[in-house]
């Protein structure tokens, strides 16, 4: 047994960003005892954490460096390539939390004064360095900072997918769904084959999926998305969910103790409390299977306090104006038969291909079938209700279960391949992957040109300003009020007992 560097490195990752919030936002009666159990837990986890799994040979770092640098670029981090426009909020973000003093506050219009109130942990070590260095060297820290992430994630990847992890990893970057069908009408009228005009370029059929998966409105249309999609739109959230389920999956897969996943997913929730959400039933999962080691005080003490403190962060959020029960929303059969196909098309296809392979073939463990049905059924609960502008709940939430299927079928796909099975066996099975991967491979070749985008964005985290004066400021509808969504009150819990003192900068422009 040597010690498990790769675990001891990724727990780490996810809390370095606690701790920064903590000295950043906390009283400093909260925040030094809630560091010190930080950082008790790291170096607990680097005595304590051992594997009999041999460190990736070197062919494999090859695969995993070229891979996380090749998305890096590809995905805009770092601004090496274009940006999709989310980045205007990423970048206002990055510019707010290198500019103004912490915690982050904003002149309100009546005295209220409202706090950044985000997911942070993305956007906190390459504030701090902002801060530090300047603002201008503050892109060059995010892609360091982003790249790393990568790396941890990939090589995990690369690491369960063994013995051909490098294969694995490549299709976990392809392996989607098939929920993108109904776009075949939109495309089969930009070649031609059916009558009327769509626009966009003939390529670009997500709208109309999009389109037909929706029922309400926006705020309740079902997308699940693919890897690379989620990296070049929410990294903060992508990272978060790729790095905490690799933890837990660590102990389902590798039959490790539990001891450190319940502080891995309290760890997840200031990277996105959606995917926190998303990972709690694989962290019940692993921790019913080893209750002892994962109620071990070290690691359960700096959880708990992790997430009642992160919990009490995001409760002074404002009240979410789009949330509700999906099934609510549905006022005709149609819109049930609609949802049954996305199922059935995000879902269901591939659990049921490889509870087929796996019958005949044997090529999936039962850990990992246990692993995809519970990530099918985490998946399922994920569309039962909705929440924000574009039912963020549902695309949010599925993020850990997503890892976790797409991990599995690239991993049957692999083995399936290399075994004694019929060809023709293998060579459906391949197809049915390759047929899911629509999305990905429209990235694969899109993003590193800058068309995803459609068209980008004018804006750095040096420049974020020119969109906006501040976070507060994002303009927004006469429906919809972009700002809320980032900002929460300091007459809470949170703001009056744990928060130190918070002095609104008055930026030109600060709405007053």
């Amino acid at each position: 047994m040597r010690r498990d560097g790769l675990f001891v490195a990724t727990l780490g990752y996810l809390l370095l960003p606690n701790a920064i919030f903590a000295l950043g936002w906390l009283h400093p009666v909260w925040a030094v005892p809630l560091v010190a159990l930080i950082v008790m837990a790291v170096i607990d986890a680097a005595r304590q954490s051992r594997t009999d799994s041999p460190p990736l040979p070197a062919r494999q770092w090859i695969v995993v460096g070229g891979l996380a640098a090749f998305w890096a670029v590809a995905a805009g981090i770092g601004e090496l390539n274009v940006q999709t426009w989310d980045y205007l909020k990423h970048n206002l973000v990055f510019h707010d939390l290198i500019t103004r003093s912490w915690p982050v506050s904003y002149p309100g219009p009546s005295g209220g004064d409202p706090i950044l109130c985000y997911y942070l942990a993305y956007y906190l070590p390459t504030g701090v360095l902002g801060k530090l260095l300047g603002i201008h060297w503050a892109a060059l820290a995010s892609f360091a900072w982003g790249l790393g992430g990568l790396l941890l994630a990939f090589a995990w990847v690369a690491r369960l997918g063994r013995p051909r992890g490098g294969w694995v990893l490549v299709l976990f970057t392809l392996v989607d769904g098939f929920s993108w069908m109904p776009g075949l009408y939109s495309l089969t009228q930009k070649i031609g084959l059916l009558a009327g005009t769509p626009d966009r370029e003939w390529w670009y059929t997500n709208n109309f999926a999009e389109h037909f998966f929706t029922f309400a409105g926006s705020q309740t249309r079902l997308i699940f998305q693919a890897e690379p999609a989620a990296l070049m739109w929410v990294p903060q959230h992508a990272l978060g969910a790729w790095l905490g389920t690799a933890c837990v999956m660590r102990s389902l897969l590798e039959r490790q103790p539990a001891q450190y996943v319940v502080l891995a997913n309290a760890a997840a929730a200031l990277w996105s409390p959606f995917v926190a959400l998303g990972l709690l039933p694989f962290t019940a999962a692993t921790c019913v299977r080893d209750l002892r080691s994962s109620l071990a005080w070290r690691s359960a003490l700096p959880g708990a306090a992790l997430a009642l403190t992160v919990g009490l962060y995001f409760l002074a959020h404002g009240p979410q104006q789009f949330a509700g029960l999906l099934f609510s929303t549905f006022s005709a059969p149609t819109d049930w038969l609609k949802y049954a196909l996305f199922l059935l098309l995000a879902v269901g296809a591939f659990w049921l291909a490889v509870g087929l392979v796996r019958r005949r073939f044997g090529v999936v463990t039962e850990p990992e079938w246990y692993a995809l049905s519970l990530a099918s059924l985490t998946l399922v609960a994920a569309t039962f209700v909705y929440l924000g502008k574009y039912n963020d709940w549902a695309m949010r939430v599925s993020m850990p279960a997503l890892f976790v299927v797409h991990f599995v079928v690239a991993a049957a796909a692999t083995r399936l391949w290399w075994s004694g099975a019929p060809f023709r066996a293998r060579l459906a099975f391949a197809l049915l992957v390759l047929a899911s991967a629509e999305r990905s491979l429209k990235i694969y070749v899109l993003a590193p040109l800058g068309r995803v985008a459609d068209p980008g964005i004018q804006t750095t985290i040096a420049t974020a300003t020119r969109y906006a004066d501040s976070l507060a400021d994002l303009p927004g509808t006469p429906e919809f009020d972009t700002a809320a969504q980032y900002l929460g009150s300091r007459d809470t819990i949170f703001g009056r007992y744990l928060m130190k003192p918070a002095h609104p900068d008055h930026h030109q422009g600060d709405r007053r």
